[in-house]
């Protein structure tokens, strides 16, 4: 078997996996409509002090590599989450939780 194949193939399959769990952190947590945050590869983040940039996903997980760490870290996308943007550091808040049946208003 072919060794380029098998890389470039991996690659693919990589890429295809992290824009389906872009797409499904967008849609679920709407952070772009709710706060004004793209979630996307590369863009700057910050969590319990530490700042670093968004590398990868895992699921509805960012993979994150923070300043001056060697190795990345994974963090949820919006427990104690801040996204850097146009109009500076912007806080993550949790998707709302609708209300289940019989629950108090």
């Amino acid at each position: 078997m072919n060794h380029d194949y098998d890389v470039y193939e991996q690659e693919r399959l990589d890429r295809e996996r992290r824009r389906s769990n872009l797409e499904h952190i967008r849609a679920y947590y709407g952070l772009e409509a709710r706060c004004g945050i793209r979630v996307d590869i590369g863009i700057r983040v910050r969590s319990e002090g530490h700042e670093g940039t968004v590398v990868d996903t895992a699921g509805q997980y960012l993979v994150v590599q923070r300043d001056g760490e060697e190795r990345p870290v994974k963090l949820h996308v919006t427990s104690g989450m801040e996204y850097e943007t146009d109009a500076g550091w912007v806080s993550a808040s949790p998707r709302p939780t609708p209300a289940y049946p019989g629950a108090a208003g």
